[in-house]
C-alpha cells in the first residue's frame, strides 16, 4: 500500500510536509516537503523513529503520548493547548502544528502526521499583538496621564487663590498636588519602561541587570536576582527576546500581579539558557479562555515559540505567577 504510485505522489503534491510512521513509531514514508523543513535527507529519516523530529528533552514525553495516540486513534490535532516544536538536523527548534489521522490496513495501523511550520504566522500575530499594546498605553496616556496632569494644575490654581485669604487650605492643595504630580511622574516613568525599544548588547547578565535597574527606578518593587557570573553567547535575536519577556514580566509584576517583591532567576543548562520570573502578586487561574485576554502572555509565548525556545506559566489565586522561559544557546 505505502509503495503505490499514486498514492507517493499525492503525498509530494502536498503543501506541508507529510510523514507516515507505523504503531510503534518508526517513519515509513515522507515527502519533500519534511525534508526541506527539517533538513534531513529522506534516507536518514526512513526506518528511524518520529523522535528524531522532536526536541531532545520531549521525546520522552512524545514517545508516551504516541502510545496513548496508538491505544486511541483519531483524527484530531497533536497536542491541543501545548506548544509543539520540531528538531531540524542542525538541532535548531522551530514551532509546528500537527493533524494526525489513523490508517488501517487490515490488522496494521499506520498514523499519517501533517506538520506545518507557524514560525511566521506566530511573527505576524506577536506583531499585531504588540501594535494593540502601543494604542492601549497610548489610549492610557491620553484618557489617564494627561487628566491627572490637567487635575494638578487644576489644584494649583485653586491653590494659587487661597494663598492670602485662606493659607491652610492653600498648603493643603498643594501638598495634594505634589502627591497627584509624584503619581504621574511614576506612570509616566513605568510608561517609558514599557515602550523603550529592546536592544542586545551581546552580553545578557549586563542587559538583564541593566534591564532590572531601569525597573527599580520606575517601580515601588523589591526584585531580588540570581545570575552567574558568565553565560555561553546566546543568540542576539533570542538574547533580545529574552529581554522583552523579562521587562514584560516585571510590568505585569506592577500592573497586574499587585505584588511586592519579584525574583529574577539566570540559568544556563544543557545546552540552553533558563530565565525564571517569580512573584508575590495576586496571581490568577491559567486557562485557555483566560490566555485570549492576556495578550501579554500571549505575546511571551509566541516569542518564545517563533525562536525555538520553551515558555510555561504557573498561577493560582493567591499564590502569585512564576514564568519561566527556556531558550537554546547557539543556532
Amino acid at each position: 500500500m505505502l509503495g503505490d504510485t499514486i498514492f507517493r505522489a499525492l503525498i509530494e503534491s502536498l503543501p506541508d510536509a507529510v510523514v507516515i510512521a507505523d504503531k510503534g513509531g518508526k517513519i515509513l514514508l515522507l515527502n519533500a516537503q519534511t525534508e526541506a523543513l527539517f533538513g534531513f535527507e529522506r534516507e536518514e529519516l526512513i526506518e528511524r523513529p518520529v523522535e528524531m523530529l522532536v526536541p531532545d528533552e520531549l521525546r520522552e514525553a512524545h514517545e508516551e503520548h504516541r502510545s496513548q495516540y496508538a491505544r486511541r486513534p483519531a483524527i484530531r490535532p497533536m497536542g491541543i493547548g501545548m506548544e509543539l516544536l520540531g528538531r531540524r538536523k542542525d538541532g535548531s527548534r522551530f514551532p509546528i502544528e500537527i493533524s494526525l489521522s489513523p490508517l488501517v490496513r487490515g490488522e496494521q495501523m499506520y498514523v499519517t502526521a501533517v506538520i506545518r511550520d507557524v514560525s511566521e504566522r506566530n511573527r505576524m500575530r506577536t506583531e499585531i499583538e504588540m501594535q494593540r499594546e502601543r494604542q492601549r498605553i497610548a489610549m492610557d496616556l491620553h484618557d489617564g496621564t494627561i487628566q491627572s496632569i490637567y487635575a494638578v494644575g487644576l489644584g494649583l490654581e485653586l491653590a494659587l487663590a487661597d494663598v492670602e485669604d485662606h493659607p491652610g487650605d492653600a498648603g493643603q492643595r498643594i501638598d495634594a498636588s505634589i502627591d497627584q504630580l509624584n503619581t504621574v511622574i511614576a506612570d509616566i516613568r513605568a510608561y517609558i519602561f514599557d515602550l523603550r525599544p529592546v536592544h542586545s548588547t551581546g552580553d545578557l547578565i549586563q542587559d538583564l541587570l541593566a534591564t532590572i535597574e531601569e525597573f527599580r527606578a520606575s517601580a515601588a518593587l523589591r526584585v531580588s536576582t540570581r545570575l552567574p557570573h558568565a553565560i555561553r553567547p546566546v543568540r542576539e535575536d533570542r538574547a533580545a527576546a529574552m529581554l522583552h519577556i523579562a521587562r514584560e514580566g516585571l510590568s505585569n509584576a506592577r500592573k497586574h500581579a499587585r505584588a511586592s517583591e519579584v525574583a529574577v532567576v539566570l540559568a544556563e543548562t544543557n545546552g540552553s539558557v533558563n530565565m525564571e520570573i517569580r512573584d508575590n502578586g495576586v496571581g490568577f487561574q491559567t486557562s485557555a479562555e483566560l490566555a485570549q485576554t492576556h495578550r501579554g502572555l500571549r505575546n511571551m509565548r509566541l516569542r518564545t515559540q517563533h525562536l525555538g525556545g520553551m515558555f510555561d506559566l504557573d498561577s493560582e489565586p493567591g499564590a502569585g505567577t512564576t514564568l519561566r522561559v527556556r531558550m537554546p544557546v547557539g543556532v
